[in-house]
């Protein structure tokens, strides 16, 4: 049977185009381009963790509340494409859509390749989430839940997806919380005291003294071209060498694959608790997930590796 997985956070519809130079490139000119769409799906870490593990074997069961606009309802119609259940996804008049506009274009003074990216919803200017409330939706969500998931996966520390970790960790489910910013201090804390497993990137947290203060979690860092540390239950922090990917295209899912492929594995080796890790079994499961990221970054697009290798058809029907 696979194990289940609750995925509560920030959702986008990712819209990805690439610039291309018909008159050839000149760095320090303003040199003609072609700004073509490459792909349009969805994305942001919950999109992606969400619609990640079930090509890993993981079944996924996201929580969002979309709007009715084409794009909202293109945001559902990918969580099924990519294989997760959507019983708990709703479109509707008071939901919230965010669109990610990813363009893949020459640096003007280097000629690197490089991405410019901005965040808007539908008819506005700004992002729009629709976010559970702690008060109310959240705890009745949790009264209703038929089933103990055995991961819960949220990337924001907004108060239901807090009461969600608090209320699923205590019937014994392994809480993963990934933040993606420096959010207020005091929700933070308080999600991640919540939580089980916390990883987070050196870019977004590089003082990681607050790690000290609690002795019952599993913190990973991820440090870019220097690999990946974790530190267990308060423990010395440990190092993961990277994988060498001399075919980078775009490293744009590359930290989703590696909590989605490290996820996977903590389910098939059934260390679904802070007790049934050892430093071991999770440099283990770090290695596999460094594999899989380094594998990731040779496909255009977060889910390009699963495209290509699926050729577009739905996980579900594999």
């Amino acid at each position: 049977m696979k194990k289940t997985c609750i995925c509560a956070g920030k959702f986008a519809l990712d819209i990805i185009k690439k610039r291309t130079y018909p008159e050839g490139f000149v760095v320090g000119r303003n040199n003609k381009f072609v700004e073509e769409l490459f792909k349009e799906c969805i994305g942001n870490t919950c999109g992606n963790v969400a619609t990640m593990l079930p090509y890993l074997g993981v079944q996924t069961f996201p929580i969002a509340h979309f709007d009715r606009t084409d794009q909202g309802l293109k945001l559902k119609s990918d969580l099924e494409h990519y294989g997760a259940d959507t019983r708990f996804v709703q479109n509707t008049d008071k939901g919230g859509t965010t669109i990610f506009e990813c363009v893949h274009k020459r640096d003007k003074k280097t000629g690197e390749w490089t991405r410019s990216n901005r965040q808007f919803s539908p008819g506005s200017h700004f992002p729009k989430r629709k976010n559970l409330r702690g008060r109310d939706e959240a705890p009745e969500f949790l009264a209703n839940l038929d089933f103990t998931p055995d991961v819960y996966f949220f990337d924001s520390p907004e108060s239901g997806f807090r009461v969600l970790a608090e209320g699923l960790r205590q019937k014994g489910t392994l809480v993963y919380f990934e933040p993606e910013g420096k959010d207020e201090a005091s929700k933070l804390m308080d999600a991640i005291r919540r939580s089980d497993v916390i990883k987070f990137s050196d870019e977004r947290f590089s003082n990681v003294d607050f790690c000290k203060d609690f002795t019952d979690k599993l913190f990973v860092q991820t440090m870019g071209s220097k690999g990946i540390r974790f530190s267990l239950c308060g423990g010395e922090w440990q190092t993961v060498a990277p994988v060498p990917n001399d075919n980078v295209v775009d490293t744009e899912g590359a930290g989703d694959w590696t909590t989605s492929q490290f996820i996977a594995c903590l389910c098939e080796k059934d260390i679904l608790s802070i007790s049934r890790m050892t430093e071991q079994n999770i440099r283990e499961c770090l290695e596999k997930a460094s594999e899989t990221a380094s594998r990731s970054v040779s496909f255009l697009s977060s889910k390009g590796m699963i495209d290509e290798e699926l050729k577009g058809h739905p996980v579900s029907q594999i």
